[in-house]
C-alpha cells in the first residue's frame, strides 16, 4: 500500500472519528434539551388539564346539588315529575337521577341508567350521608351494562337536624348518574399530537378517561395487566409511581415499540387520589427532525472531507517519499555503526585480556619486593607508586572488559549464597587502604536483622560496593567516609540497602545529570580535577540496573556526597548477623574474631 493511500485512509479516519463524535454529541445534546422542553410543555398541558378537570368535577358536584335542593322542596306526590324535569335540565351532564333514604333503598328516580342499591351501600354512600360530596370511579351500571360514574351529596340537613335535636332525621341522598365517556370528551380537546394521549386514572390505576372509549368501557388498568404479561411492566411502573405521588412530575416508558414522555398531576378536585396524565410519542416530538437534520450535516461534513484528504494525500505524502528514501540511508548508516561497535567491543575485550597479563606480571613483582626486608626507602615509595598505578590500571582495564561485555550481551550476574558479614569485612579491608596517611575517619554503621546469608552476586555487588567507597576515599582530603548498611523485607525478598556519605569535594548540580555516563570526567573541586569519574560510575549504574536496582546521589559542591544504591536479595534462611559479629565488624576486628573461631573448632 502507498504513502498516499495510507495518509489518504488516516485522514479520512480522523475525518470520520471527528464527523461522527460530532453527530452523537450533537444528537445527544439536542434529544436532551428537546426532551427537556417536552416535558416542561406537556407539564404546562397537564397543570392545564387539571385545572379544567378540577373544575368540571366541581360543577357536576354543584349541579348535583342544586337538583337535591330542588327535590328537598318537592312532595312525596310531585317527585317523579321533578324528577324528569331536573333530568331534562341537566341532560347535558346527567344520565338519571336516584334519591336513596337512609335504609339505602331507593325513594325515586328517573331515567334509564338509575343508580343501585349497591353504590348507596358504598363507602361512596356513607360519605355522602356523612354530608359530603363525592364521585365515583368508573362502575358498571347494572341496569343498561354502560360505564358511568356517580355524582353521590347530600339531599337533608342531616348534621344541622343532628345538633338542633331532631330525634328523628331522615338523611336522604341523591345520587346523579354520569356518562362514563364525559371526562374523555372533555380532556380530548387539550389532545395536540397525532398518536398523543390524555388519560385520567383513579387511586388504583384504573383508567376512567381516555381518547380511547375502550379503555375506559374495559376499565383497562396496566398495573393489573401486567401482572399476566411482561409487555406491560414498563408502563405499570410509570403508572404506579404516578398513583404514589402526591406531587406533579414526569415520567418515560416503552409500550408495543414506542418511546412516549409522560407528564402527570393529581387532581384536586378529586377526594380519591385521581391523577391526570398527558403522554407524547418521542418520535412526534422535534428530535427526529432535528435528528435527520444533523445526519444530514454529518453526511455533507464527511462528503467534503474525502475530498479535502484526496487532496491533501498527495501533498503530505510527498515529504514521506523522501523520508523513505533517507531511512533507507540510515539503515545503511545504522549497520554500518553497529558493524563498528562490535569491533570496538571485540577490540576492548581483546585489549583488556592482552593488557591484564603484563599488569598483573608489574603488580606481582611489585608486591612481591616490597614485602622483602631491608628495602631502602626511596625504592619503596617508588614501588608502591607503580603499585598503586598499577592496581587503578587494572581497574580501568577490567571496567572496559565489562562494559564491552555488556555492550556485546556477554555479561551475565552469577549468583550464590553468600556470607554478608565476610563480604562487608572484604570490602572494608579492600578500600581502608585508600586512606593512607590521609586524616579521614572511616564509620561503619549497620542496621538491625541484617541476614547472616543471602543469595545473589557478590562478585559484583563488591565491586559496586568498591568503586563507591574507592571514590569516596579518593575525593576527601579530609574529614570523614561512612558507610550505612541495612536490609528492607518485601515479601519473599530483601533489598539490600548501601549509603556511603563522605566530606569529599562534592559534586556540582549542573554534572550530577552526567554521573553515570561513560567516558565523563567531572569537575568536582580543583585540586581533585585529576582523578575524575571515568568508567567506574557508570559501569556501576549499569550493574545496578542489570540487578534491577536504584542508585541515587545527593551533593553539595565544596561539602560532600552521599551514594545510596537498593538491590534486591534473596534471603538464604531467617539467621541474622550477632550482635557480636556486628560490634566486631564496626571495630574493623572481624578478621581477628574469625581466625579465633577457626582456631577452636
Amino acid at each position: 500500500m502507498s504513502i498516499r493511500v495510507k495518509v489518504f485512509l488516516i485522514i479520512i479516519g480522523i475525518v470520520v472519528i471527528i464527523t461522527a463524535s460530532s453527530v452523537v454529541i450533537s444528537i445527544s445534546s439536542a434529544q436532551s434539551q428537546i426532551l427537556k422542553t417536552l416535558e416542561s410543555d406537556m407539564e404546562l398541558v397537564a397543570s392545564l388539564a387539571n385545572e379544567y378537570i378540577s373544575g368540571e368535577i366541581d360543577l357536576l358536584k354543584a349541579n348535583a346539588s342544586s337538583v337535591a335542593q330542588i327535590l328537598k322542596t318537592a312532595s312525596a306526590e310531585k317527585m317523579q315529575q321533578v324528577l324528569m324535569e331536573q333530568v331534562a335540565a341537566y341532560q347535558e351532564y346527567f344520565m338519571a337521577v336516584t334519591v336513596f333514604n337512609k335504609n339505602f333503598k331507593i325513594d325515586a328516580s328517573y331515567g334509564a341508567a338509575y343508580a343501585p342499591e349497591s353504590i348507596a351501600e358504598s363507602f361512596y354512600g356513607e360519605a355522602a350521608f356523612d354530608g359530603m360530596k363525592v364521585i365515583s370511579t368508573t362502575q358498571k351500571n347494572e341496569a343498561t351494562g354502560q360505564v358511568v360514574f356517580y355524582i353521590l351529596v347530600p339531599m337533608d340537613d342531616y348534621y344541622i337536624q343532628s345538633i338542633i335535636g331532631d330525634k328523628d332525621p331522615h338523611p336522604r341522598i341523591v345520587v346523579c348518574t354520569v356518562p362514563g365517556s364525559f371526562f374523555s370528551q372533555r380532556v380530548n380537546r387539550f389532545l395536540i399530537w397525532e398518536t398523543g394521549n390524555i388519560i385520567i386514572v383513579d387511586e388504583k390505576g384504573t383508567i376512567v378517561a381516555n381518547v380511547q372509549d375502550e379503555w375506559v368501557n374495559e376499565q383497562i388498568n396496566f398495573i393489573e395487566l401486567s401482572e399476566k404479561d411482561y409487555h406491560y411492566n414498563d408502563i405499570a411502573r410509570a403508572m404506579t409511581n404516578m398513583i404514589s405521588s402526591d406531587k406533579s412530575g414526569t415520567d418515560r416508558y416503552v409500550l408495543d415499540h414506542v418511546d412516549a414522555v409522560i407528564a402527570f398531576s393529581p387532581i384536586t378536585a378529586s377526594e380519591q387520589h385521581w391523577t391526570i396524565a398527558v403522554i407524547a410519542p418521542i418520535a412526534e416530538s422535534p428530535f427526529f427532525r432535528v435528528q435527520f437534520l444533523i445526519a444530514i450535516s454529518g453526511v455533507i461534513f464527511l462528503a467534503l472531507g474525502v475530498i479535502a484528504a484526496a487532496l491533501a494525500s498527495r501533498f503530505i505524502a510527498k515529504p514521506f517519499y523522501q523520508i523513505r528514501a533517507q531511512n533507507v540511508e540510515l539503515i545503511r548508516l545504522g549497520e554500518a555503526a553497529k558493524a563498528a561497535s562490535k569491533t570496538k567491543s571485540a577490540f576492548l575485550a581483546n585489549m583488556s585480556h592482552e593488557m591484564r597479563t603484563p599488569l598483573n606480571t608489574i603488580l606481582g613483582l611489585s608486591e612481591t619486593i616490597l614485602k622483602k626486608e631491608g628495602l631502602q626507602k626511596d625504592v619503596g615509595i617508588c614501588l608502591e607508586k607503580i603499585y598503586g598505578a598499577g592496581s587503578t590500571l587494572m581497574e580501568v582495564v577490567t571496567n572496559l572488559l565489562d562494559i564491552s561485555n555488556m555492550e556485546s550481551d556477554k555479561f551475565e550476574l552469577i549468583n550464590n549464597e553468600y556470607n554478608v558479614s565476610k563480604f562487608i569485612n572484604d570490602v572494608i579491608n579492600a578500600n581502608t587502604i585508600h586512606i593512607g596517611p590521609k586524616p579521614i575517619k572511616f564509620d561503619l554503621i549497620l542496621g538491625e536483622n541484617i541476614p547472616a546469608r543471602l543469595f545473589g552476586d557478590e562478585l559484583r555487588i563488591k565491586q559496586i560496593f568498591n568503586n563507591l567507597l574507592s571514590n569516596a576515599f579518593t575525593f576527601t582530603k579530609e574529614g570523614s567516609v561512612e558507610w550505612k548498611i541495612s536490609t528492607e523485607k518485601e515479601k519473599e525478598n530483601i533489598w539490600l540497602i548501601s549509603t556511603v556519605t563522605d566530606t569529599g569535594a562534592g559534586i556540582k548540580p549542573e554534572d550530577i545529570d552526567k554521573l553515570f555516563s561513560d567516558y565523563k570526567h567531572l569537575d568536582t573541586k580543583k585540586e581533585f580535577n585529576k582523578e575524575g569519574a571515568g568508567l567506574g560510575l557508570a559501569l556501576t549504574k549499569r550493574m545496578i540496573d542489570l540487578m534491577d536496582g536504584t542508585i541515587t546521589v545527593e551533593s553539595i559542591y565544596g561539602k560532600g556526597s552521599a551514594f545510596t544504591v537498593k538491590i534486591r536479595q534473596k534471603p538464604v534462611d531467617h539467621a541474622v548477623i550477632s550482635a557480636e559479629t556486628a560490634e566486631n565488624l564496626k571495630k574493623f576486628k572481624y578478621t581477628q574474631q574469625k581466625r579465633i573461631e577457626d582456631s577452636e573448632k
